[in-house]
């Protein structure tokens, strides 16, 4: 085995760290789905193979060589199970006898001594996932479109297009005495496939957008690579390294901060599930029910025994008028408005003051100051408080 640079090593653990944060993301939704669990078979095997690599590279360990190679022989036959999940038909049987049979066989081929079965090993690795893959993106191609929804056409479209970027990377990760590239890639292919399937949970983004944040990405990766290299004479071994870490560590950000935005869109959402999911016929009920929601935890119920020291008729009149008050309005109030609200904001360390019931007269004051910076939690918070206000109305009126 040609021995591994710094440049492989790295490119490996950030595709190992990619993918513990795709599969991280992956497990808050709904892992019971049985395309989620061959989505996260597919994700831990590939996590396995870069970590038992990295693993073997360090120590020289026979374990750890034995488990790259039965991991290495596991991801085509993952890619065939993704591939009919999410085309929900069966592949060809001669598809499945492939993949099923490839990864059995080097199941036991991993424990071979290196001295007895290197090189063939090695090239029937390349052609056992060279071959699975294509026959993968064949069943792709091949689809029934019509027999899919858009967003089920739009994973597959995605996966098939890591899927143009990992065969020709693939071919570097299998390096001999005869071929010997600078670095091996087949970690960068991983970091663009945990790319495009954490941008699935993105609906706004479209293919093409993806398509054009690459190239935007790699260009300004190789641009960086390339002054680096200038400016310290890089020959192009040197260079083609350089730029492959620059687009490791690029990729690896772009997957964080991907996940961070789907983590917040997920507790922006929970407004949206609250109104959806809990009681609707109690007012105390449904509010006791929305203190317990990320964006508005701790939210204090107020009713008119905690406001008798301010003018009750004032504040109706306020609260009439305007049921959903922020600290940042009370410019725009009457001097003793203004007054009564500043008082309630700092009482009670509130940044949103909002009316939920009118009779009996109730409001609700919440620390969010995030809400402020988010347009769509703001709307959000806005629905709360109407749906607050028509389950009191309706419940008054039900009453005799």
């Amino acid at each position: 085995m040609i021995a591994p640079s710094i440049a492989d090593m790295f490119i490996s653990l950030a595709a190992f760290c990619g993918l513990v944060i795709l599969i991280r993301s992956i497990r808050t939704l709904n892992t019971q789905s049985p395309l989620t669990r061959r989505v996260l078979f597919g994700l831990r095997v590939l996590a396995a193979l870069m970590i038992c690599r990295v693993l073997t590279w360090w120590t020289g360990l026979f374990l750890f060589n034995t488990a790259t190679y039965i991991a290495a022989g596991l991801v085509p036959l993952a890619a065939i199970l993704l591939a009919e999940g999410l085309m929900r038909r069966h592949a060809p049987p001669l598809t499945k006898v492939i993949a099923a049979g490839g990864a059995a066989s080097f199941t036991v081929l991993a424990f071979l001594p290196a001295a007895f079965a290197e090189p063939w090993r090695f090239v029937l690795l390349f052609v056992y996932q060279l071959v699975t893959f294509a026959l993968a993106g064949h069943m792709a191609v091949t689809r029934d479109l019509k027999s899919l929804s858009k967003a089920e056409n739009q994973a597959v479209d995605r996966i098939a297009l890591s899927l143009l970027l990992i065969l020709p990377l693939l071919v570097t990760d299998f390096r001999s005495t005869y071929v010997d590239l600078p670095v091996r890639l087949g970690g960068v292919a991983v970091l663009f496939l945990c790319w495009l399937l954490i941008s699935l949970g993105q609906r706004a983004v479209s293919h093409r957008d993806t398509i054009i944040s690459f190239v935007i990405l790699l260009s300004a990766a190789l641009l960086a690579a390339l002054a680096i290299g200038l400016e310290n004479s890089f020959d192009a071994t040197a260079l083609v390294r350089t730029a492959s870490v620059i687009i490791s560590a690029a990729l690896l950000g772009v997957i964080w901060k991907d996940s961070v935005g789907l983590r917040t869109e997920q507790h922006r959402q929970s407004l949206i599930r609250h109104l959806a999911e809990d009681r609707i016929d109690d007012t105390v009920g449904f509010l006791k029910e929305l203190q317990n929601h990320p964006l508005v935890e701790g939210a204090l119920l107020l009713d008119e025994t905690e406001l008798a020291d301010l003018d009750l008729a004032g504040l109706k009149q306020l609260f009439s008028a305007r049921p959903l008050l922020r600290a940042t309005e009370t410019s725009d109030l009457s001097e003793t408005n203004a007054e009564q609200l500043t008082w309630l904001l700092e009482k009670y360390e509130a940044t949103h003051v909002m009316l939920v019931s009118r009779r009996p007269f109730r409001l609700i004051a919440l620390n969010m100051p995030s809400v402020s910076a988010t347009p769509g939690a703001e709307t959000e918070l806005k629905v709360v408080q109407r749906m607050a206000l028509l389950i009191s109305e309706r419940t008054h009126d039900r009453d005799p």
